[in-house]
């Protein structure tokens, strides 16, 4: 899409075009001093050079690029500080970038800080039209929509009563239903809705599915990435302000948590020497082809083969509810490596994580393996789970934060589960120990 040349803010974009949102090498940076006195002495110290000043700047965003289709639900995702704020606020028009042009087409609604443009003293009912005023809806159109806005919210009489006595989840509520109801081509949110109980943010949730379903184009900053994987089509990964993956939203955000996972996960464990581990030869059954499959990570220590059993010994991916399923995975080191970990995760359709396990949640990390070093490592669990189909992730890790090393092989297997008319039905996603009694009622 052609852009205008020096658009330093959200402008709009001709209807014919597919192209809801555009974003062009933008970037934001931040000066670490702000005072009268720091930007007076900078001056005296650097002159005019502007390149200079760059250690006096902090780079928010740096060269961002991505396009979002109309009708299209976009993740935005990544660690806190990222960018990902600044990024939203460009595309509302609340802040100018540094550098690079945005493009956002037809009427954007932003609902960026919980309750921003809300006039404390007034009440829900005199903000809900002050809402609309400020997005250029007028009066008799707002209280054609109250009735809506108000059953939304769903916050009683408080609606009537200055937002100064509103909890949290109550702002959320009302500022989140004025959003969804002035029918914007455009919808952006950032962080509203992990605010507020879990019976709101399923209602938020199917209004949203609703709305990109009817048309609107959603751009999302978000830590839940169930929602992401549920609702989203694309996402963008966003690491100290720069693009780190463009693309599938279940692809992003497996990308993203194994990263993290890999971080946040080395911690100090108990660890085992590879040379007092017993003994055990490989599985005799064919193993799982991993040739063609995506793989994440450096390859430090890498999964060099892999296995799905029963508990028999037998290879195959179809199980039924409550049968014992067995992951074998064969680990060798490409270099000397440290606190070596290996596991498995279980995704069902949405690519949520249903079960996950390994070395380093058990503690029996390996102390070292040598270059070429390999070691075997054993995974059982219970598969009470509902009939459906899930995909299995294998993979391993070693070292710490500054040494870290790891692969992971994306989608080696798809276990099929079927319940049978002869076994308990699994009602829910999975099945909890549970004692069920019955009992008549002593006599009052």
């Amino acid at each position: 899409m052609e852009l205008p040349s020096r658009a330093t803010h959200p402008v709009s974009v001709p209807s014919v075009n597919a192209t809801a949102i555009a974003v062009d090498d933008l970037g934001k940076d931040y000066s670490r001093s702000s005072s009268l006195a720091d930007w007076i002495l900078r001056g005296l110290r650097n002159g005019d050079d502007p390149a200079r000043c760059d250690d006096d700047r902090v780079k928010a965003l740096a060269d961002v690029s991505f396009t979002v289709n109309k009708r299209e639900a976009f993740g935005v995702i990544g660690r806190n500080g990222a960018g990902k704020s600044t990024l939203l606020q460009i595309l509302a028009g609340t802040l100018r970038p540094s550098r690079g042009k945005c493009a956002v087409a037809g009427r954007v609604t932003a609902l960026l800080e919980l309750g921003s443009g809300f006039n404390p003293e007034f009440t829900g009912r005199e903000n809900i039209y002050l809402a609309g005023s400020i997005l250029g809806i007028g009066r008799r159109e707002m209280a054609a929509k109250f009735s809506e806005i108000a059953r939304f919210a769903d916050i009683g009489d408080f609606i009537e009563h200055p937002v100064r006595t509103y909890s949290t989840g109550m702002m959320m509520r009302v500022a989140f239903a004025v959003a969804i109801s002035v029918e914007p081509d455009v919808l952006i949110i950032d962080e509203a809705l992990s605010v507020g109980d879990i019976l709101f943010q399923q209602k938020c949730s199917r209004r949203l599915r609703e709305l990109v379903e009817g048309g609107v184009t959603l751009l999302v900053v978000t830590h839940d990435l169930s929602f992401v994987l549920s609702i989203c089509q694309r996402a963008i990964w966003l690491d100290q302000g720069r693009i780190r993956y463009l693309g599938d939203a279940g692809a992003c955000v497996r990308e993203y948590v194994a990263a993290m996972a890999a971080i946040s996960g080395n911690v100090p464990a108990p660890s085992s020497d590879l040379a007092a581990l017993p003994l055990q030869s490989l599985p005799g059954a064919p193993e799982l082809s991993l040739n063609d499959k995506e793989r994440l990570g450096d390859g430090g220590v890498r999964v060099a083969r892999a296995w799905l059993l029963h508990a028999d010994g037998g290879a195959g991916a179809t199980f039924r509810t409550g049968d014992w399923a067995v992951v074998t995975i064969l680990l060798q080191a490409r270099r000397v490596v440290q606190a070596v970990s290996g596991g498995c995760e279980l995704r069902n359709r949405h690519g949520q994580v249903i079960f996950a396990t390994g070395l380093r949640v058990a503690q029996q990390l390996i102390a070292e393996l040598p270059e070429g070093g390999m070691s075997i490592v054993t995974l059982r669990f219970r598969l009470e789970l509902q009939a459906g189909q899930y995909t299995l992730d294998v993979g391993c890790g070693a070292g710490s934060d500054a040494d870290n090393t790891w692969d992971r092989v994306l989608n080696v297997a798809v276990l099929e589960l079927s319940n049978p008319p002869d076994q308990e039905v699994v009602h829910g996603l999975v099945r909890l120990p549970y004692e069920i009694t019955v009992a008549q009622p002593r006599e009052t």
